[in-house]
């Protein structure tokens, strides 16, 4: 499925297909900007977060915002993102100041049991620490000749290729899809859980 001539723009998701549709532009836009291969105006200005960790930190912080009310989200209604208010979300992130770096344990939690912003915040906390972690013994792993992917937990190590995962997940069929709408905080978490080994 290739992006529509609309899908740059957050304004114009209404439906889970115009999501994925965006979240394919925002992928091909990311990788134009962190492999350098940018032709016309560059995008590395509207990438200055560039890891899946970096991302995942900028979202965090905007999610922060939200629950201290400086900075309300675009929202379908209070407690639901909707489509649109999910794609604005994740534009912002692209540039947002990652949160800082959690040292020690991050708090558990599942996609199941999210219910609101600030437990979303917490999942995607910790699947930013998940991510750094997968990163490290990926290195450690191939520093003793091993594989990269040998016991990964992530599927995607670049940004641009987790987007494109999570844009083909939610773009496809399968009966967790019945769960994606309305889109509320916890599909949000599902839909990151699915995209994190979706290949």
């Amino acid at each position: 499925m290739s992006p529509s001539p609309t899908a740059g723009s957050w304004h114009h998701v209404e439906s889970r297909q115009d999501f994925a549709a965006y979240l394919e532009h925002l992928a091909a836009d990311c990788e134009r900007a962190c492999t350098g291969r940018a032709t016309g105006e560059l995008p590395a200005g509207r990438w200055t977060n560039q890891s899946v960790d970096r991302f995942l930190r900028g979202w965090a912080r905007l999610l922060g915002h939200r629950i201290n009310g400086t900075d309300l989200l675009h929202e379908q209604a209070p407690g639901r993102p909707g489509w649109q208010g999910l794609a604005h979300q994740l534009d912002a992130a692209r540039t947002a100041t990652p949160a800082p770096v959690t040292v020690g344990a991050v708090p558990g939690i599942t996609s199941e049991q999210v219910e609101s912003a600030e437990d979303l915040r917490t999942y995607v906390t910790a699947l930013a620490a998940d991510f750094d972690r997968d990163r490290q013994e990926c290195l450690a792993r191939i520093r003793r000749g091993g594989r990269a992917d040998d016991g990964s937990g992530w599927a995607h190590g670049t940004l641009y290729n987790w987007l494109e995962a999570w844009a083909a997940w939610v773009g496809g069929t399968s009966p967790l899809h019945g769960q994606l709408e309305p889109v509320t905080w916890r599909s949000v978490a599902l839909q990151l859980s699915a995209a994190r080994i979706y290949e």
